[in-house]
């Protein structure tokens, strides 16, 4: 009968993933290097099209700088007439959750707003101003094809940018581009040859098409044939925005536990002071039972019966884990979808957002079951060396 000191077995990480080969490695970065020149040509070309440049528009160009107890955040937004008023144009999403919002062009104006009014069904929110020469102007036409700049603020820096491509699709209510807009620009105005907004910057999409590239798709929301509605500020983002941050921040921390955990179904989680009532409590139980893991190295020597008893209890703990971390996202999803049900003041936007966290949580609890069946549940932490 075999024998070994449990000092001596080893992890077997039968998940790890076989190492590219050199040549392979340097073919795709072949590609992305050919790929980047290539945008960047494009991007090169398109620029010399345009008369005018970032210094021509800066005093219509916004900064929005946002603080709350979870941090600062900032995004992009601008000024431009629409229905013979002046106004703020910046997304929903840049705002919401924030307890402070600061307001400056990039010329270095400050502004204050006179009050907020939201898009019904889009990621748009316009605060009224008073009037101001420098206002943009809004064009219903955008032309497929034709070359657009985003001017905004990258990665939220406070760091202007100026960034070139054409539109590549024209819909209902948004727009997609291939300018390489990033999260900052979130609010940024999407301008033609003509100086005027044919949209704004709100969202990027990642997609894998059938040869397992990822594709990015950039999407702008049209600002023309949209309802809109004036809300007491204060309470709607009292009543909506620390839950969407809140959420948001949920799905964040559960992408890096999960490309953590994954890798290692015993690693330790350092979410024990984490904000979510959800993943703190989880994290704790987890990293007890990890410790009760690395317990058992003390056990001296054993039989291979005992061997296999130790890992029958060891995947027993770890699927329990993974069944309370798929039940934090399931559980959330049902009060998000609880909560969206019960709400008359929601625009049809954040109603949208709410229903898409629910799904990706969904997802997330699907993912996790999907690890514990097919590999959890043969997972031997300890082996004869």
């Amino acid at each position: 009968m075999k024998h070994c000191s449990i000092l001596t077995v080893l992890l077997s990480l039968t998940l790890a993933a076989l190492p590219a080969s050199a040549a392979k490695k340097k073919s795709k970065k072949e590609k992305e290097d050919s790929a980047l020149k290539k945008r960047l040509a494009e991007e090169k070309e398109v620029k010399a099209e345009f008369t005018y440049g970032f210094n021509e528009v800066d005093q219509s160009i916004v900064i929005v700088s946002c603080t709350s107890d979870r941090g600062r955040s900032s995004g992009s937004g601008f000024i431009a007439n629409m229905d013979g008023k002046t106004y703020l144009f910046t997304n929903q999403h840049v705002i919401l959750g924030a307890d402070k919002i600061r307001f400056k062009t990039a010329s270095g104006r400050t502004l204050k707003p006179r009050g907020v009014e939201l898009a019904a069904t889009r990621d748009i929110a316009r605060l009224p101003l008073k009037p101001m020469d420098n206002a943009l102007t809004i064009s219903s036409t955008p032309t497929m094809d034709g070359p657009i700049a985003v001017f905004g603020n990258s990665e939220g820096g406070g760091v202007a940018t100026e960034l070139y491509g054409k539109v590549t699709s024209i819909g209902s209510d948004k727009i997609e581009v291939s300018a390489d807009f990033v999260s900052g620009n979130s609010g940024s105005p999407i301008l033609n040859l003509d100086q005027e907004v044919i949209g704004i910057a709100s969202y990027v999409k990642w997609k894998t098409n059938k040869k397992d590239k990822t594709e990015i798709h950039r999407f702008c929301y049209r600002l023309t044939d949209e309802r809109w509605g004036t809300v007491n500020w204060k309470k709607y983002n009292d009543d909506y925005g620390n839950e969407y941050r809140e959420t948001e921040e949920l799905i964040e921390s559960l992408a890096d536990i999960i490309s953590t955990w994954f890798m290692k179904p015993s690693n330790r989680i350092e979410a024990d002071s984490h904000p979510i009532h959800g993943i703190r409590m989880w994290s704790r139980d987890h990293n007890a039972m990890v410790n009760k893991i690395e317990g058992m190295l003390d056990q001296g020597s054993c039989t291979q019966d005992e061997l296999d008893r130790i890992n029958r209890k060891i995947r027993n703990d770890l699927i329990s884990s993974a069944d309370d971390l798929s039940k934090v996202c399931t559980d959330r999803a049902r009060t998000l979808r609880l909560f969206t049900s019960k709400q008359k003041g929601m625009t049809g936007f954040l109603k949208s957002e709410f229903d898409g966290f629910a799904e990706r949580l969904d997802k997330i609890a699907g993912g996790i079951d999907a690890y514990s069946n097919n590999y959890l549940v043969k997972f031997n932490y300890f082996h004869f060396k």
